[in-house]
């Protein structure tokens, strides 16, 4: 790959994990207020009630989107960290005199 090419890989990947992170952020928060209502509930049945339950269920959902994006943000951290020693590799290859010529 050429370095023009690789250095637009990285800023890609730069992009998507940064959305990837807000998005976690985002779950995170949702998650928060999930557990503020749940405690704000007073007198209910918390075996039975439909509020917590769907409030149990909202938070479990919102959990496996978390875990599933904090996956998908190793894997771009891992390709991002890849990318970047190509780059170096690469950089160095192509800007280092051969005085043997």
């Amino acid at each position: 790959m050429t370095i023009g090419a690789i250095n637009t890989r990285l800023l890609s990947l730069t992009l998507y994990k940064s959305n990837l992170e807000f998005s976690i952020t985002s779950i995170s928060n949702q998650r928060q207020q999930i557990a503020y209502q749940t405690a704000t509930l007073s007198n209910v049945d918390w075996e039975n009630d439909p509020r917590v339950k769907q409030l149990q269920a909202m938070d479990s959902y919102l959990e496996l989107q978390q875990k599933n994006l904090e996956t998908q943000q190793k894997a771009a951290a891992s390709e991002l960290e890849s990318m970047q020693k190509i780059l170096d590799t690469n950089v160095k290859k192509d800007f280092t005199l051969n005085l043997n010529a």
